[in-house]
């Protein structure tokens, strides 16, 4: 009889009793949709915005986003578009406020007797120059938005008066017919 050499009877033992030991660590229910995990958010490397369009409805369209700015934080929101000849509002501006969760809704109506474009543009900005700000966004962003462009932030933009602002666009559906 042959002696089995070791290093052949390790690759058969491999072979034959891994496969055992990962079918006994699999779950009992292998067909069981996985759990989101429940953990702490990334910290961002400087400030941002974040928009996305909700519902569209006759009278105007649910806007919805998220950002890292404090909670209180006032964002403008608007309703445009931009041709050869420069940008045409749909719009007025609608605030909205980030919320604890860092989230921020509002629903934007057209100005009168205007039908909205196919992806019209949703326009988001956040300033100190445009709002009184509360006194904890102030006390994070500065108080002309010195601290909005760390990193050399993409969104950010500088404005009349050295400040310095967040804006961002994203595309939505027409809400015409």
């Amino acid at each position: 009889m042959r002696m089995i050499i070791r290093a052949r009877l390790t690759h058969l033992l491999g072979i034959l009793i891994l496969p055992c030991i990962a079918l006994v660590s699999l779950p009992q229910n292998a067909h069981q949709l996985p759990q989101k995990v429940k953990r702490e958010p990334l910290p961002a490397p400087t400030f941002y915005l974040v928009l996305r369009e909700g519902q569209c409805w006759s009278y105007g369209m649910d806007v919805r986003g998220a950002s890292n700015l404090p909670a209180g934080a006032i964002i403008d929101l608007g309703l445009a578009d931009f041709h050869d000849d420069g940008w045409t509002e749909y719009s007025e501006v609608v605030n909205a406020t980030v919320g604890e969760d860092g989230h921020f809704a509002a629903t934007i109506s057209p100005k009168r007797d205007i039908t909205l474009p196919d992806n019209v543009i949703i326009t988001a900005t956040f300033g100190t120059v445009y709002h009184h700000q509360p006194q904890n966004v102030l006390k994070a962003v500065g108080n002309h938005g010195e601290n909005l462009d760390d990193l050399g932030n993409p969104q950010a933009e500088s404005v009349s008066g050295f400040n310095t602002i967040l804006s961002t666009i994203a595309r939505g559906r027409s809400c015409g017919p």
